[in-house]
């Protein structure tokens, strides 16, 4: 079979290259209000769309043209409207899916690459705990749908977490971050009393920020401890994590899965919702698994380890727990593992 020509893989490295500058159309478009704009009036013009936004009128033909070659835009008679799901993801803030601060999260990401031919040459490492405020609130604001996807769309393909989070009990939610999760199941299962933890005390200051902005103060509490240091034997029901195992220090993974079954009450569950790095040749070069290889690409130097479905059993069962139950959502990978 003849593979590719020069000219192809040229044009593959524009392609590529492309995503780039994606990226960037795709943050302008939520600074400006575009995507929200064009959702709540399909098929409106360039003209009007610029007369709406207070913008050029060349500019916005150009941005709404350029969205189109991408397909984030579809023609509507001599205007424009979203293309297909893109109203939810992009233009509707309120929708479960909205993901449309995702772009600015990464292009505050990229700013680290500006380090990496340095920390490449020592092997040194520029911890997520190192980085700015803007960093921490990009991210936090990158996350805001996580809770909300989980609860309503993976939920309920684990009908035996949902029934006890239904039926109350105390829940721990291990690198909560800004507090989203921690909230929003508080919110959603109102028999539960929630405790998160994490290591990075701008984020637990956020997190009890948001605890008591949310009115939630006597169901929910975010305390600054690392994983690996859990201290309460049988206290939780349920343990989540969301997108945090793949940051735990390599070095205590296995500390803090061992940790994590302790706090455990017998017949407890352990929720592991993250990435899983492709562990075939295939899935290094297919959609969305590909996405596991690319955040540990982003992640690198922040001394991250994304590891494989495999080794994500292999971590539970060694600390003792049991895999009950798992499914998939888009990129990522779900384990829900039990304590005997």
């Amino acid at each position: 079979m003849q593979g590719p020509t020069l000219a192809d893989q040229v044009t593959r490295l524009y392609d590529l290259i492309g995503g780039f500058h994606a990226t960037h159309l795709l943050d302008l478009g939520h600074e400006l209000g575009l995507w929200e704009r064009v959702t709540a009036e399909p098929g409106i013009t360039h003209e009007r769309l610029a007369a709406a936004l207070g913008t050029d009128p060349f500019y916005t033909d150009v941005f709404c043209r350029t969205a189109f070659a991408f397909s984030l835009l579809d023609r509507a008679g001599e205007g424009w409207r979203m293309a297909p799901h893109f109203d939810e993801i992009l233009g509707t803030p309120a929708s479960t899916f909205y993901l449309g601060a995702n772009p600015w999260v990464h292009l505050v990401l990229g700013r680290d690459y500006a380090r990496y031919p340095e920390l490449f040459r020592s092997g040194g490492t520029y911890a997520y705990q190192e980085h700015s405020d803007e960093f921490m609130s990009a991210v936090a604001e990158g996350l805001q749908a996580l809770p909300r996807v989980f609860i309503e769309m993976v939920l309920p393909k684990l009908p035996a977490l949902r029934a006890r989070l239904e039926a109350g009990g105390r829940v721990l939610d291990v690198g909560c971050g800004g507090g989203i999760a921690l909230v929003e199941l508080a919110r959603r299962f109102p028999n539960v009393r929630c405790v998160g933890v994490d290591v990075e005390p701008r984020s637990i200051d956020a997190a009890r920020a948001l605890i008591r902005a949310r009115g939630l103060d006597e169901r929910c509490e975010a305390r600054l401890a690392a994983a690996e240091g859990l201290a309460e034997p049988d206290a939780y029901d349920v343990v989540t994590s969301f997108l945090v195992v793949h940051e735990l220090p390599v070095a205590a993974k296995e500390a803090a899965f061992a940790a994590i079954a302790r706090a455990l009450a017998p017949g407890g569950s352990f929720l592991i919702f993250d990435e899983a790095y492709p562990e075939t040749d295939a899935g290094l070069r297919t959609m969305p698994s590909r996405f596991g290889a690319l955040a540990q690409w982003f992640e690198l130097v922040w001394g991250n380890r994304v590891n494989t479905r495999t080794e994500l059993v292999r971590l539970a069962e060694g600390a003792g727990l049991r895999i009950a139950d798992e499914t998939v959502f888009s990129r990522f990978t779900i384990l829900v593992a039990n304590k005997p």
